[in-house]
């Protein structure tokens, strides 16, 4: 486990200083002029389209001869033949008019991605892009359908000439090859075509557009009721007005907003603008980015429904019309912690509003791509034990280099079917266009809102209660044991297997984000035997919980141990739950002399069972109007004149925090407390 401390998040990596150099990675080979293709060493990327050996075939399906191709190259003495230029279109109706494409294995890349375009008019394009080695190989030439299969010469590569020839066979929407270089394409080479050609229509409630079979076989319209907007939850507790939603292939929704879902929104602009003020901005943001058609350097593109994490990044993004509007498409990632990304953590999304303004249009889609690693536990090994701020934005900046250098092909689905279906949208509903009236919070001493639910969560012998309010569900994990580097800061992460519950379907690791809400049940001595630094922090917990000083000048023990220091611990509370007791505080880690903001400010509740088996963590992420929100919004003009003065301005941080309220912060303290005291652990 490695403390992400606050110079990590999204927000504030382009203000706050490391405290650790970084070696610059050096920049990617560029590939070499159309390289010879081997087996790879590696086992393919999961999910990528691998070719299988075929014997060269002497005769058609039907039994008619494959007529004589001399591939470039070839092992022979007779000169290749001069190019056939075809001397009319090919037909129509040919089964082989179309888009093809695969991600295949390379011998020197993560994967290449080939697309190759039969054109009605005899015309043939391949392009090939090798994965993050640079720019395409692009081939143009020309293409007939003799005899069943389809003889292919690309003539020129850029803009020089050359005779690469190639015979392919399709059967089931799959284009084989059966004549060609070996010395170039090894065992040969199978695309799919893009898209099935056959479209479905979907019509609800007067919005309509079509999608290819390839993306889902059917779609279901619904009207969603209007959600009142709670501002004490997280991203607006689903606020939301009267909308139009379409699922795909009766697919069931969870109880929180999944981008990673295939969905349609149709949401009337009115309604979201007297929903929230800063849904009213994103709107108009929006808006301004779809009329400009840019997006200004290191700012983020507004989406709906809002999301309770940050939008680390954007690629591949592209704007079009759709029937009766515009809009922007775009390739995305959020999170609350400067996290390793994968290609699970992606999705597509596009966001768009109709030309008379009216209506607000959201399309959400899960997609991949072997340009990322398949999971975490492959990305974590992309960065660093103990990564800097600025290892962190270079990291994200070559991310966003290769996804931007890849084409649509390289995702899956195609990008390009999902740009299509987005275009025939025709958004025209009949629907309420208000928003929701807010319901009265309760006049008592509750925190929650009156319209909030109590919702239980239970996994492993371990429970407890929190309001929806603060999240829409909970997941409960077993999370095994990592071993400890002593070697690393912090430990190298070390900790036992332990019980770790994470919301609204956000996947909880091993690695411990204090920024990332979650509550975690730990076998005490499991902690105790990582390392004796760690058994020092559970007796000197103990100590404190024992003796419940109403002032606590040292810091309070927290596990894990981050890499940074605990700067600040004010909104000291001790409490009891369901069989134990422990401490609540609002911290501060940081490893320079920067000021407090809220990118930086979390909630940690660490208490130990009655019988001392069983150690309990909750961390929740903080924000209050008495701190600026980022480094930025400090405004510090000398920065030599406040870091004189840093220890008297910590002084006045904490004695400003100690005077504020529990519904000063959000989410409401309160709320986080009644959470902790209802933690029951296995007896």
């Amino acid at each position: 486990m490695r403390f992400l401390f606050t110079a990590f998040l999204i927000i504030a990596l382009a203000g706050l200083a490391a405290c650790a150099s970084s070696t610059p990675t050096p920049p990617p080979p560029q590939p070499t002029a159309a390289p010879a293709v081997q087996k790879p060493t590696q086992p393919p990327a999961a999910g990528m389209v691998t070719s299988t050996p075929e014997p060269p075939p002497t005769q058609t399906p039907q039994g008619g001869e494959i007529p004589t191709m001399v591939a470039l190259n070839a092992p022979t003495n007779t000169p290749p033949a001069q190019t056939p230029i075809p001397v009319a279109p090919v037909p129509t109706d040919s089964p082989y008019v179309g888009v093809f494409s695969g991600i295949l294995p390379a011998a020197d890349a993560i994967a290449r991605v080939v697309t190759l375009d039969l054109a009605v008019d005899g015309t043939a394009n391949m392009t090939t892009q090798f994965i993050g080695k640079g720019a395409p190989i692009i081939e143009s030439g020309t293409w007939t359908e003799i005899k069943d299969l389809a003889n292919v010469v690309l003539s020129v590569e850029g803009s020089a000439p050359q005779d690469n020839r190639l015979t392919w066979r399709l059967e089931d929407n799959k284009l084989t090859t059966v004549l060609f270089d070996k010395e170039q394409y090894g065992e040969g080479m199978t695309l799919q075509r893009v898209g099935t050609g056959i479209k479905n229509q979907a019509e609800y409630q007067g919005v309509t557009f079509s999608f290819d079979t390839s993306l889902a076989k059917t779609a279901q319209g619904s009207t969603q009721p209007a959600v009142p907007a709670d501002q004490n939850a997280p991203a607006l507790g689903g606020g939301a007005p009267e909308n139009i939603r379409f699922l795909f292939d009766n697919a069931q929704t969870q109880d929180y907003f999944d981008p990673h879902l295939p969905q349609v929104y149709v949401y009337p602009v009115a309604g979201l603008k007297a929903l929230d003020p800063s849904v009213a901005k994103n709107v108009d943001d929006l808006q301004k980015i779809i009329n400009d058609k840019a997006v200004p350097e290191g700012q983020k593109i507004p989406i709906f429904p809002v999301m309770p994490a940050n939008q680390v990044l954007h690629a591949q993004t592209r704007f079009f019309d759709f029937v009766n509007g515009s809009g922007v498409s775009f390739i995305t990632y959020y999170s609350q912690a400067a996290n390793p990304i994968s290609s699970a953590d992606i999705f597509y999304t596009f966001q768009g509003i109709t030309l008379d303004g009216e209506w607000y249009v959201a399309v959400y889609w899960n997609v991949a791509t072997p340009a990322l690693p398949d999971n975490a536990q492959a990305a974590s090994q992309a960065l660093p034990a103990n990564v800097t701020a600025e290892q962190y934005e270079k990291y994200l900046a070559d991310i966003v280099t290769v996804l931007n250098s890849l084409p649509p092909a390289a995702f899956v689905p195609n990008l390009t079917l999902l740009d299509n279906m987005v275009q025939s949208i025709n958004a025209a509903p009949t629907l309420n266009a208000s928003a929701p009236t807010p319901a009265p919070t309760v006049a008592s001493n509750s925190a929650a809102p009156q319209n909030a639910q109590m919702l239980s969560a239970a996994y492993n012998g371990s429970s407890f209660n929190f309001s929806s309010a603060l999240a829409q569900s909970a997941q409960g994990y077993t999370i095994p044991a990592v071993p400890v580097d002593t070697n690393a800061p912090g430990l190298g992460g070390g900790a036992p297997e332990n019980t770790a519950f994470g919301f609204n379907g956000e996947k909880i690791t091993a690695d411990v984000s204090p920024f990332q809400p979650a509550v975690r049940v730990y076998p005490t001595a499991g902690i105790q035997a990582l390392d004796p630094m760690v058994a020092k922090q559970v007796d000197e917990l103990k100590t404190l919980l024992s003796a419940k000083p109403a002032t606590v000048e040292q810091n309070i023990p927290v596990f894990p141990i981050f890499n940074a220091a605990q700067v600040m611990h004010p909104q000291v509370k001790y409490m009891n739950f369901k069989n134990g007791q422990g401490v609540r505080f609002v911290t501060y880690y940081a490893q320079d002399v920067s000021p407090l903001t809220n990118d930086g400010l979390f909630y940690t509740f660490q208490g130990l069972t009655n019988d001392g088996k069983y150690y309990v963590t909750v961390f929740w992420n903080l924000r209050t109007d008495a701190l600026p929100n980022s480094y930025q919004d400090a405004k510090i003009q000398d920065y030599n004149a406040f870091a004189k003065q840093y220890e008297q301005y910590l002084k006045d941080t904490v004695n400003k925090m100690n005077g504020l309220p529990p519904e000063a912060f959000t989410p409401n303290l309160t709320l986080l407390d009644e959470m902790a005291e209802s933690v029951s652990t296995p007896q």
